[in-house]
């Protein structure tokens, strides 16, 4: 019983993080597209320098809070 919910525990703690960096993708690539950066190989560390690629970044993350549903479909669903 113990080991079963370890595993459970386990799984949930990883779904959790899972989530939180998918989450964090979809944020990137909205910023990404606000700048124009979607060709240029750079990781978010470097990106996120840039003062502009900060604001379009938090305009994202605020719209994600906000309106998660009509993010997804404007920003991930849009090819």
């Amino acid at each position: 019983m113990k080991k079963i919910l370890a595993i459970v525990v386990l799984g949930l703690l990883y779904s959790c993080s899972n989530a939180e960096n998918n989450r964090m993708k979809m944020i990137e690539k909205c910023a990404d597209k606000e700048m124009d950066y979607e060709s240029v190989k750079l990781s978010i560390k470097e990106k996120i320098q840039e003062y502009e690629y900060r604001e379009a970044f938090g305009g994202c993350e605020n719209f994600l809070k906000k309106n998660p549903e009509t993010f997804k479909a404007y920003y991930i669903l849009k090819k």
